[in-house]
């Protein structure tokens, strides 16, 4: 009878030691980091989701503050691009460009803010999160709001998410590397 206790009080212990040890690995729900490769250039393909429309385009980055949003769909949107540069964001369509201010449109102020916390976490040497199945989910707030950031484990954006404005952003196609620099010039009259 001894002997029995024994043995199971040894296997209870392997048992809960064994689980103990998994659940620090760094699987579902604990901290883990992703590849730091939001500091150089990079292209995407997203489409942004917002209530019930989606916009479809590519985001590229030049640098920290430099940014270009094209959209291909829907066809109102089609040829629109929003080039960002530091706080100044410009429109432009079939080549005619003009400034808009920072919160014209809510679209606009997403991308903002996915801008202003992919350039904070491309000043890191290493981004870490909660480890979500193959993924890293990167949480916070932008101007009172709400955001996960979601990356796969090469640290290539995945996805982008405000609560305050309902909004997401889904990315595909992530390319690192180099991208060739934005030639839309805002030019002013006087």
């Amino acid at each position: 009878m001894k002997r029995v206790r024994n043995v199971l009080i040894w296997s209870l212990t392997l048992t809960v030691g064994a689980a103990a040890l998994t659940g620090c690995s760094g699987g579902e729900g604990g901290k883990t980091s992703a590849a730091q490769v939001l500091g150089g250039s990079f292209t995407a393909d997203m489409t942004l989701s917002m209530e019930d429309s989606d916009a479809v385009g590519t985001i590229a980055r030049y640098g920290e503050g430099q940014w270009r949003a094209e959209f291909s769909e829907p066809s109102s949107l089609a040829g629109i691009v929003l080039d960002f540069s530091g706080s100044e964001v410009t429109a432009s369509y079939q080549g005619l460009a003009f400034s808009i201010p920072q919160s014209a449109m809510p679209a606009k102020s997403v991308l903002t803010g996915l801008i202003q916390v992919v350039d904070t976490l491309a000043q890191e040497e290493q981004i870490t999160g909660e480890a979500q199945e193959d993924q890293i989910a990167v949480s916070g707030e932008w101007e009172g709001n709400p955001y996960v950031l979601t990356l796969d484990k090469t640290g290539a954006l995945v996805g982008f998410e405000m609560e305050g404005y309902d909004a997401a952003i889904t990315f595909v196609r992530f390319e690192s590397g180099a991208v060739a620099t934005s030639t839309t010039q805002l030019e002013t009259s006087e």
